[in-house]
């Protein structure tokens, strides 16, 4: 039944979706939000991610029609969801009007004829195949995320891109070879505070994020270091023909 709106938002889950099954409604509304719509502020999607508590998702969903001004003669699920799918059309249209712009119907049948004339090539990447937006997918980010000592936080996929973060930075092959340094903990509140000592914890944020801007300036200097020991290299190199430099200005 909404086959060509969710092929015209490139909804990733093959197939149609059944709207009597409330979990399923439910996944789909949060989908329309967080990719498409996006009224809200991560934050204040908190409710509707929580598409398994009935309770706390439906008076969610009835403050997001209100603050979406749904009109108010919608009286089915179905209606509804045909009111938002156009809705969420019409902003993917003024977002990228220029791409759509020059699409005319002779267009489209004759790359519909071209996409059919050529061989159908079947993707082997089991990712391809994956609803990032499940209930099991978001479980299974967070306990990811949980695992590896990473923060909450209400987008499973912020979640996952740090976990992919933390792997590829700390269990890396060449990360693995090295050993393990053992030694006494890094004396975080010793020193000069950041000026919230009323505050510990943002006190302790901060004093992280100094941290952290230390370690970026480290690399940039052995950046540059290394830099600059290249190019003295080219230099040094009795074969430059230093009659093709220029030595001050004229």
């Amino acid at each position: 039944m909404f086959e060509r709106y969710l092929a015209a938002l490139e909804y990733p889950a093959q197939g149609g979706i059944n709207i009597d099954d409330p979990k399923e409604f439910r996944n789909i509304i949060l989908w329309l939000e967080d990719q498409k719509i996006r009224h809200y502020t991560i934050e204040d999607r908190a409710n509707l991610r929580k598409v398994n508590n009935a309770a706390e998702w439906d008076p969610a969903y009835e403050q997001f029609k209100r603050d979406l001004k749904f009109p108010t003669d919608l009286k089915s699920k179905s209606e509804e969801l045909t009111w938002l799918f156009l809705y969420a059309i019409k902003l993917e249209y003024s977002d990228n009007a220029d791409r759509y712009r020059g699409v005319t119907a002779a267009r489209k049948l004759e790359d519909e004829k071209r996409a059919t004339a050529a061989p159908e090539i079947k993707s082997t990447n089991p990712f391809d195949n994956l609803d990032f937006h499940s209930s099991e997918f978001e479980e299974g980010s967070r306990k990811l995320a949980e695992k590896l000592g990473i923060a909450y936080h209400p987008d499973h996929l912020v979640s996952l891109r740090a976990a992919g973060r933390v792997i590829s930075t700390m269990f890396n092959k060449e990360t693995l070879k090295e050993p393990i340094i053992t030694g006494k903990p890094f004396p975080i509140d010793a020193g000069i505070g950041m000026g919230f000592n009323k505050e510990p914890d943002l006190e302790r944020a901060a004093r992280i994020l100094r941290l952290l801007q230390i370690q970026s300036l480290r690399k940039l200097q052995t950046a540059i270091n290394e830099t600059i020991v290249s190019v003295q290299n080219i230099t040094a190199d009795p074969r430059t023909d230093t009659t093709l430099g220029k030595v001050g200005m004229k």
